[in-house]
């Protein structure tokens, strides 16, 4: 079968790596791995690779990135680390713009992402029900300030290790996957993709994500923007809950404008000491991967040296303290066209799983663009490899658009 049809092997592998994604992200590597050596040997054969619409984008983060790990303080771990993270984030979306070309295996595609968000939430609430070993979760890991927030004990992380992390994840799926429920014209389907959008709406609501919240309201107003504008009355349900509903999602989402969190406050003093990192390294950066490794030349707030830092909980800090600030632009330039080429599949395209492929992807990286003022979810491998295929996944419906 792989000799005669090495796409259609390639394929199922995708769709198997794209699945186990946000489920385990070492046991992902299982069939991307496989899948790319068929891709070489497909390759040697004569068979054509397609890198995509944003290609000068990405090789412009890759040289600066490659530049950043020679600088680096541990050039080793660095390569190591860039490797089997960039290297294969880019090699998943390589297969999945070669590979994934027919509408059939576009749908297929889709169904991979909802099967493997459909485990995650079901593997979460299983998990939320168990309450002691979700307080002891949160008191091993020091998720909540139990001083202002004696009361929650439980947030969800599912296979993702962390609850901010599976927010960040939950954002992304309900970004993709509203604009196909709002487009479905089968009844069955409809009802199934609705059901799943209120799980994981509910799951992202018990991980008590603040940022993934506000995230989410932008979600919502982009898509009045671009589908409908009653959207927009959803918004005035908010302040009668906040009004008469005192349980623990209320008060951490009003502790934002407290100033008295300490996750706010640590956040603070992490962006100052990576904008000294900025300034020292502005071209190289100190290294991609290595962020952990040079904090503690920087730390002037935590006094516990045996806490590791292994981001600035932003995103746009973060990649410039890494990769210097020509490699953040470049990969912002990344981010961000697929931003844009969802949002132009959505306005021009003819077909309507297109449009909706175009909008869902927007939604996600808006809502990725918005979680990464305070938070840098795609240091996660598991988040950006389900980032980037679904990044891919527009970027292939896209060239089926130009192809007619």
């Amino acid at each position: 079968m792989v000799g005669r049809d090495p796409g259609k092997s390639i394929r199922i592998l995708v769709y198997a790596t794209v699945f186990l994604a946000p489920l385990n992200a070492f046991l992902l590597y299982v069939p991307l791995l496989p899948a790319l050596v068929l891709a070489c040997v497909d390759r040697a054969r004569g068979g054509s690779w397609n890198a995509g619409p944003m290609k000068k984008w990405a090789a412009g983060f890759f040289a600066c990135s490659a530049v950043s790990v020679a600088c680096a303080v541990d050039p080793a771990f660095s390569l190591f680390n860039w490797i089997f993270l960039p290297c294969m984030y880019a090699a998943l979306y390589l297969l999945i713009v070669s590979y994934i070309r027919t509408g059939a295996s576009q749908r297929h595609l889709l169904d991979a992402f909802l099967a493997g968000a459909a485990c995650a939430a079901a593997y979460g609430i299983f998990q939320f029900a168990d309450v002691q070993n979700m307080a002891n979760a949160i008191a091993d890991h020091e998720w909540v300030d139990p001083e202002r927030f004696p009361l929650l004990y439980r947030r969800m992380y599912s296979t993702l290790e962390n609850p901010n992390l599976f927010a960040g994840y939950l954002l992304m799926m309900i970004g993709l996957f509203l604009p196909f429920a709002l487009t479905e014209t089968r009844r069955k389907r409809k009802a199934g993709l609705w059901a799943g959008l209120v799980v994981l709406t509910l799951c992202l609501l018990l991980t008590y994500s603040r940022g993934s919240w506000i995230s989410l309201a932008v979600m919502a107003a982009l898509l009045g923007l671009f589908y409908d504008r009653r959207i927009w009355l959803l918004f005035l349900a908010v302040p009668p809950v906040l009004l008469f509903y005192h349980g623990q999602i209320t008060e951490r989402f009003l502790s934002l404008f407290s100033g008295e969190d300490t996750s706010i406050l640590l956040r603070i003093a992490l962006w100052d000491s990576t904008e000294a990192m900025i300034a020292d390294h502005p071209l190289t950066g100190i290294g991609w991967g290595v962020y952990f490794k040079a904090y503690p030349l920087y730390n002037y707030f935590i006094t516990d040296p045996t806490v590791v830092i292994y981001h600035a909980h932003n995103m746009y800090l973060s990649l410039m303290a890494e990769v210097g600030i020509p490699g953040a632009l470049c990969w912002l330039g990344l981010f961000f066209g697929h931003l844009l080429l969802g949002v132009r599949l959505w306005r021009r395209s003819r077909s309507g799983f297109r449009r909706a492929a175009g909008l869902g992807t927007a939604l996600a990286a808006a809502g990725m663009a918005v979680y990464g003022i305070g938070d840098y979810v795609l240091f996660s491998r598991a988040v950006s490899f389900c980032f980037w295929s679904i990044c891919a996944f527009a970027a292939v419906c896209g060239q089926e658009e130009q192809n007619g």
